[in-house]
Parts: C-alpha cells; structure tokens; sequence
C-alpha cells in the first residue's frame, strides 16, 4: 500500500502524500516496535557544529543562505541536530513539542518506506542543548508529538503490509514517558484514511485527525477508545483552544467544534492547497493564523472567520527560486510570530497595534519546512538539514543601575575611540565592537563578526555577550578589560594578550567557548562563572 506522510518534496514543502522512493525497506529489527538509545557519544555524533553562533534578521534581498545583518532582534544558532538515520535511510523532521526542559521531535521517512522516529533534547542548560534520546519506530511515521501529564501522544501512520491485523494505516496514540523520557511502547487508536495528521489533548480526552477522506475522532484517555468521528476530507491541521476544536482542511477551510460533543460552531473557507501538503494553524488571542502554501499567511478573527490580515509570500528574492517559497508552517510566542517560507526561511512578525509588521527574515541555508517556538527559543525543521534551535537572546535583570544610558544609535561596526565614553542600553545585534577607551552596556550584545578590548579599553557589559560564528572562526581579542555580568558565549577562539584582564560579576553567568583559548602572560580571571560544556578552557 502507497503510503501518505509527511514526505518533502522538490518544491521545498511538508507533504502528507510522500514521493516515490526506491531505497531498501528496513530489514532489521522489524519485530521491535521501539528501538531506544541513550549513547551519549553515539547521540552526540549527530550535532552538527559548522554554524552555530550569532544570526540576525534580514531586511534586504533573501538569498537562500544564511549571513548576519545588524538588528536589535539578537539570536544565536544554539544548536544543529542532523536527522537520525537508520539501516541507510535517511529521517525527517516533522513536528516539536516542548515541556520544561526537554523537546521532543517527531520524525518520518520520505518514499514508500514507512520509518519513524522520535528525538528527546535536553534544554536544562539553555545555552547547550543536548540530545539525550533517540527512538526508532520500525514500520511507522510519526507525524506530531504532543505533551501531556507524563504522556506522549502521538499521530501518524503504519505499514500495513507488516501486519495484516491492522484496520488502517492511520493512528493517534500515546507513549508513557518515564520521568520526561522516552519508554519502549506506546497504545494506538486506529483512524479511517493513509495517515493521522495531528493530535490535541484535554483533561480527560484526547483528539486525532486523519488525512485524505479523514476523520475528526474524539478519544477517551482513560480507555483509549473512539467516542465520537465527523468526516472531513484533506485534514491538515488540529487545534485545541478553550473549549474548541479547531481544524483545517486544504479544501473545506477551517472548521470549529465544540469540544464535548464535536458539534458544529463554525466554518469558513480557506484559500484551496496543494493536496496533502502539510500544514500548520495557530491563535494569537481571538485570531486564528493559518499557513496556507503558496497563498502566504493568512489571519482570520476565530469567532466570526472573517479574514482580517493576508501576509503574502516574500517577494524580495535574489538566487531563490520562487517555487520552493511557500508558507509551510506558523508559530506564535506572545506578540512574535514566526512563519516558515520554504526557501525564503522564517519571516518574524510584531503584533503592532492588532496587526502583524513584519521585521525581517531568519535565513539559515535550505528549506524552512517547520516552525515552533517557545519560550526564547525558535525551532525550525529545514529539510534535510535536520533540526535547528535558535534562541532569542534578551537580557535579565542586572544588579547595576543604567540610568541616563540610552538606545544604540549607530551602525553595525560600533567602535570605541581613545578618550571616548560611550554607554548604551538595551539588546542589540551588531557586526563588530572595537573598544579602545570606555564601553559601557546594559542588556545583550551580539557581534557576529567579534569583538576586540585594546589595551586601554574598558568594556563593561550587564546582560550578556555573544559572539562569531563557527562558520567564521570569529574571536575575542582582550588586551585590555572585559567586565561581565551575565552570560558569554564566543562561537570561535579567543586570544587574551598580556595584561588582559576578564571580570565576571554576580553569581556566575554560563560561558561557552567553541574554539581555542590563548593565555600569554599576566592574563587575571576573576569571579564566578559556570562553564557549561566543563572544558576549563578559562582555568
């Protein structure tokens, strides 16, 4: 049976309806139905290293490859997961879900193969994510993961060539975890149609929609047990909101249920999808956003359906090919909401005043198939690029006052003359900082390109400082004083002449330092600092 999931095609979307793909099916292993692995060192070979550091929003043309702009949006790429593969093939990402300090991530495969997987990663130390578990699913795709109350609830679909005791190739289930981690088995609930696209949760129920003449189900958890379906075709997306469900299909438009009984409250249309492309919905307040393919973001009001904001595609492109820019997937954090562009990357929009004002783009190379964000931190699913976690960098309380200080005016290269005193306030992105005399900042600063203390400079920073690329090899250069209150994260080398002198004040913010310290003579460390990757590199 061909399957429908999630698959990525050539014009850069997630699709239910997979590709052809002749590679060899799993053969191993095909009577475990989950395939655990805690292996620190074997896990860690799957972080990729080769970009982490200071990114910025785009404003001007969309390349398609990843570069940094000057912005007071700083962010840096935490961390880089590259898909897990199994007996040669090759997984994709294709739902996040977060709780506390652990993130979890779905998986599928591309092609006729039916091979899921799920990731869970570790965001205790919030600067160094890491991945702690890995789970294979022989003979299924996992479409969405869902937290609940000690739970994982699951969607997606089964080979049902494996096993012939299968109603349907389409499920939503539940996973029990074990103190947030990952167990080695889970209870399905079988749907009508090729795959489950989504799954929602209540106090005492649980939700699954299924694609291609699919079905709205409501589940009871405590037996795992259909009570009520409603038909609906092309099923993309499910929500739960108060006491709403909310779904989207490509051709029938968004429709809303009471959620005791699924009885109808409300349907509009939506503009007609690609079929069986994946997509994404998400509220902001009493609006509903949806990601609606080559027809850009749209914004609806919840309780009427009336459409109240259309966010086209981006059209400022240079060496993008238009086909592979379509809006795959929206996340909302607060006022911020994210939007994945295929081969445009995530446009970031500001709720200003009740509509979204676009404010740049984050451009990380490859395809933006999938959007979440919680918290400070951004996750995007790009292809075969794996999983990329970003973090919005804004800075905490300081315990020094910034009185009189004021907002950074000037360009990407801030440079510090001799018998110049500047002091600034608030959380920046910048180029470059050369300090010869007296810096003084309040909040993050974030120099993509590094920064350099000269031998009578003092800077004096309350926040935190990131800075380079490891793509870049950037560095920090200390000759004369670095004050710091708060965190500091160098994504490449640091030099520290004679006489140079680093502070940390307070009671220890993190450090990270990807590349090389170099110590010469008379170099003074002082205060407290937790190093968070624990290779003493400034002992």
């Amino acid at each position: 049976m061909k399957k429908s999931i999630f698959g990525l095609l050539a014009c850069s979307f997630l699709v239910f309806q997979s590709c052809q793909n002749d590679g060899d099916n799993v053969n191993e292993d095909q009577n475990e139905k989950v395939i655990l692995n805690t292996n620190s060192q074997n896990l860690s070979s799957r972080m990729n290293n080769d970009n982490l550091g200071v990114i910025g929003l785009v404003t001007g043309k969309i390349t398609g490859k990843a570069n940094e702009t000057s912005s007071d949006f700083p962010m840096a790429l935490l961390a880089e997961f590259n898909p897990p593969t199994y007996n040669g093939l090759t997984l994709k990402a294709t739902h996040v879900d977060v709780k506390d300090n652990y993130v979890y991530v779905s998986y599928n495969t591309q092609g006729e193969t039916y091979l899921g997987g799920i990731d869970v990663i570790d965001i205790s130390q919030p600067n160094n994510p890491q991945l702690i578990v890995q789970a294979i699913l022989p003979n299924v795709d996992i479409s969405t993961v869902v937290y609940d109350n000690g739970n994982l609830f699951l969607a997606g679909a089964m080979d049902v060539d494996k096993d012939a005791k299968l109603s349907s190739p389409a499920f939503v289930g539940k996973m029990p975890l074990q103190a947030g981690k990952l167990t080695d088995t889970y209870n399905t609930v079988f749907l009508e149609s090729n795959v489950g696209t989504g799954v929602a949760v209540a106090d005492s129920k649980y939700y699954g929609i299924s694609g291609s003449n699919g079905v709205v189900a409501k589940i009871d958890k405590a037996t795992n047990t259909i009570e009520t379906t409603i038909h609906i075709a092309d099923l993309r997306a499910l929500r739960r909101i108060d006491n709403k469900i909310v779904v989207l299909s490509g051709t029938d438009g968004v429709k809303v249920f009471n959620a005791d009984n699924l009885s109808p409250l409300l349907s509009f249309s939506t503009s007609k999808d690609v079929a069986d492309a994946k997509r994404t919905i998400d509220f902001q307040g009493n609006n509903l956003l949806v990601s609606e393919g080559y027809q850009g973001l749209k914004v609806y009001n919840l309780n009427s359906g009336s459409l109240l904001q259309s966010l086209s595609l981006p059209t400022n492109l240079a060496d993008v090919d238009a086909g592979d820019v379509v809006t795959n997937a929206v996340s909302v954090n607060g006022d911020f909401v994210y939007v994945a562009n295929g081969a445009a990357g995530v446009s970031v929009y500001k709720n200003v005043n009740s509509s979204l004002s676009f404010l740049g783009s984050i451009q990380l190379g490859g395809s933006a198939n999938y959007v979440k964000s919680v918290g400070d931190y951004i996750f995007v699913a790009s292809g075969n690029g794996g999983l990329k976690i970003i973090k919005k960098i804004s800075s905490g309380p300081q315990s020094l006052a910034c009185d009189g200080f004021i907002a950074y005016p000037g360009s990407a290269y801030l440079n510090v003359n001799s018998g110049e005193t500047f002091n600034y306030k608030g959380d920046q992105s910048l180029y470059n900082v050369n300090v010869n005399q007296n810096l003084n900042w309040c909040g993050v600063l974030a120099a993509a390109q590094g920064v350099t203390v000269n031998s009578n400079g003092v800077f004096s920073i309350k926040g935190g400082l990131f800075i380079g690329t490891t793509r870049n090899s950037s560095t920090l250069i200390v000759n004369g004083t670095l004050i710091i209150e708060g965190d500091l994260m160098v994504y490449g080398n640091v030099i520290l002449n004679s006489g140079a002198k680093i502070k940390f004040l307070g009671t220890g913010g993190h450090m990270i330092i990807t590349g090389t310290v170099t110590k010469n003579s008379g170099v003074e460390i002082t205060g407290n600092f937790i190093d968070d990757r624990n290779e003493g590199k400034l002992k």
